[in-house]
């Protein structure tokens, strides 16, 4: 139970990302560099609070992040209702904090609660629940928003994030994490033994054997590699992602943004499905292969949207890669660190938004030439990063 609440949460938090963030754009008369900072503080509020709470979260404590968590929905609820650019840039950094929070709350709960060999299972399902619940909160905007205004989507929120206190089990023996790193450190040791064993037990013409079957088939991967990979990957979208709403607005309302977004979590959750039935989630190659195909779409295809269908195939299809990459570099970040350290993956994800941000305002006052090169760029060493993680 505490699972699928936690789930509903989670992905109206994300709802409420794009609602506001774009509620920004349409609704007031912020200029293209206050968006990207707005966009880039966002991103600062979020890494700063996973620095801070990491500790809080590797140390098991998920029922006061997910405290925080709602609080600072609260908090955003109360400044969104003045309605002025001012009080809506301060909201949704306060949203950021929820986020991060919950985020934290959530992954921690997963990795003391279930069993390691689960984790795979509940990150994939965390992400499907996400995105489809996602994708109905975005189309309720659309149909419902001329009558219930977005504030009392942000209370309603509260209220499942109380509800998401009262039912997440408190961790009080944290030992699966543990487990699992001493099982990563044991299968390191053992298949090291094997090369000893060989060269004990058999001639020096063994070697190359040895090698093989002890040293190379059990190779850590980098977590820090895999990170820096998230970092470039995410630089890549939300490099335009961020500036799109301001691309769009005068041939696309924002009703039918949200309808786009919308759709496009649909696709997304329903992707995921297959996509975790018929590829392995947790392979590099599958993801180097997901980052390269995503970043030609994206630089290919922005100049062919000009209605709400191109636009939605163009978010659909860059958003579904997306999330299979997020899905891919997260389950083999979490296998290579034991569940440990999830807010230095969040954090190098967010510092790709962050970075992305500030500079897609510089980039795109120099021309289309280097607007359209940087995300070339940012594409391959996100696929060298992970290619040699």
């Amino acid at each position: 139970m505490w699972f699928a609440i936690a789930m509903l949460f989670m992905a109206l938090l994300s709802s409420l990302d794009i609602g506001i963030y774009s509620y920004i754009g349409y609704k007031t008369s912020v200029t293209p560099f206050q968006y990207g900072l707005i966009s880039a503080m966002w991103s600062a509020v979020f890494i700063a609070s996973n620095l801070f709470l990491g500790k809080i979260s590797d140390r098991g404590n998920n029922k006061f992040l997910i405290v925080i968590s709602f609080l600072s929905i609260m908090v955003t609820g109360v400044l969104f209702s003045f309605h002025s650019l001012t009080f809506l840039a301060i909201a949704y950094m306060f949203h950021a904090l929820g986020v991060a929070s919950s985020n934290l709350a959530v992954s921690t709960t997963i990795f003391e609660m279930k069993s390691s060999d689960r984790w795979k299972y509940y990150i994939e399902l965390q992400k499907f629940s996400y995105y489809l619940i996602r994708g109905f909160g975005l189309l309720s905007f659309y149909f419902i928003g001329n009558i219930i205004p977005l504030d009392y989507f942000i209370y309603f929120s509260v209220v499942i994030g109380f509800l998401t206190f009262l039912s997440l089990p408190k961790v009080n023996l944290r030992m699966e994490r543990v487990l699992h790193s001493f099982s990563q450190d044991f299968n390191s040791i053992a298949n090291h033994i094997k090369i000893l064993s060989y060269l004990a037990y058999d001639s020096i013409s063994s070697l190359p054997n040895a090698v093989k079957q002890g040293y190379i088939s059990y190779k850590a991967v980098s977590t820090k590699m895999i990170s820096l990979s998230m970092f470039f990957a995410t630089f890549t979208g939300d490099y335009i992602f961020t500036i799109l709403p301001l691309l769009i607005k005068s041939y696309i309302s924002l009703g039918l943004l949200w309808l786009s977004y919308g759709i496009t979590a649909l696709i997304i959750s329903f992707s995921l499905i297959l996509f975790s039935m018929f590829l392995n989630t947790g392979n590099k190659k599958v993801a180097i292969s997901l980052i390269i195909s995503r970043g030609i779409w994206l630089v290919s295809v922005l100049s062919f949207i000009n209605n709400t269908l191109n636009l939605i195939a163009y978010i659909a299809i860059s958003s579904v890669l997306f999330s299979m990459i997020d899905i891919a570099l997260y389950n083999i970040f979490s296998e290579g660190s034991s569940g440990y350290g999830s807010h230095i993956y969040y954090t190098l994800r967010e510092l790709g938004t962050l970075t992305g941000s500030l500079l897609v305002g510089i980039a795109y006052t120099l021309g289309k030439e280097v607007f359209i090169t940087i995300p070339i760029i940012t594409t391959i060493i996100s696929a060298v990063m992970l290619l040699i993680a």
